[in-house]
């Protein structure tokens, strides 16, 4: 067992920049108020469902092999005439951390997933990534990062540019975390197993669809998710649980399946002659449940 204890304190820079914990499980549900189609009075909700597994290999104080998995599914309605649609994305991760000196390290990711309705699902559903970040310690306390990844879409090849940011306060109360444009978050210790924060969090997805047995469109998702939550730990805070209230801008945007981009850079889309055929584009309020098995390094240390 301290041997076990031993490994996993050295991984806990791979996955963030300075704080003393990571997370290797999660579990989160989501469900919106109704949203209504553009130029439509038809309505439909949203539910989200997501979980994510993080498995790190060390093998020595300078390399850690990172694995993972992450599944994630939405259930709407993506025409006004159809019945729910379901979009499910699974997203593999393998790749290395590596520690350059006692404030320096890189991570370099191969992130593989096959994102569709996985209705007649095949190697034409998959899709290929990458990550590449280089990290900074300060401290215990502050560190960012910076980095690019990039991916095959249904629509084309997407570029997206990294800065991430760590801080936590001396007397671990106050913590930010950012990993933009993808998410942050902002928290503060009311008791010694309570938090309240805020977070935010992009998504940014494309799906290959089913109608009437034909592959004939995709779906492009970019949504944005603002969050309040109050956080309460349990079983020796080895279990955080999360109740979540926010306000999302979701965008589902399908087109044909043979019309693509010639490249995305965060919002910049070149080359976009596209047909769109259909959108549920509107703001709603979302409420989310979630759960995470932390592993909380500072008590390795003491």
């Amino acid at each position: 067992m301290k041997k076990i204890i031993q490994l996993l304190f050295l991984i806990v820079p791979f996955l963030c920049n300075a704080q003393e914990y990571i997370d290797l499980f999660s579990v989160n549900y989501g469900k919106s108020q109704k949203t209504t189609f553009e130029n439509s009075s038809i309505n439909t909700t949203i539910s989200t469902f997501q979980t994510n597994l993080t498995l790190p290999v060390v093998l020595d104080e300078k390399y850690t092999v990172i694995t993972g998995v992450n599944f994630s599914s939405y259930n709407l309605q993506l025409f006004p005439d159809s019945n729910n649609n379901h979009l499910y994305s699974t997203n593999l991760r393998a790749g290395i951390r590596i520690s350059h000196s006692e404030h320096w390290s890189s991570i370099y990711l191969f992130l593989p997933k096959a994102a569709s309705d996985y209705i007649h699902l095949s190697a034409e559903d998959i899709y290929l990534g990458g990550l590449a970040l280089l990290k900074y310690k300060r401290d215990e306390n502050f560190g960012y990062s910076f980095g690019l990844y990039g991916s095959t879409e249904a629509y084309g090849i997407s570029m997206v540019p990294i800065i991430g940011l760590y801080y936590h306060s001396p007397d671990k109360r106050f913590e930010m975390n950012f990993f933009m444009p993808n998410d942050a978050d902002i928290n503060y210790s009311l008791t010694d197993k309570t938090r309240i924060g805020v977070d935010f969090l992009g998504h940014g997805n494309s799906y290959k669809v089913t109608t009437d047995n034909i592959r004939s469109n995709y779906v492009e998702n970019n949504s944005i998710d603002f969050s309040s939550y109050v956080q309460r730990s349990v079983l020796d805070k080895k279990i955080l649980l999360r109740l979540k209230m926010g306000y999302s801008l979701n965008q589902f945007r399908v087109y044909p399946i043979d019309q693509k981009l010639d490249l995305q850079i965060l919002a910049l889309k070149f080359g976009d002659n596209r047909t769109r055929l259909f959108e549920d584009k509107s703001n709603t309020f979302v409420f989310k449940m979630e759960a995470i098995y932390r592993f909380d390094l500072s008590k390795v240390k003491k």
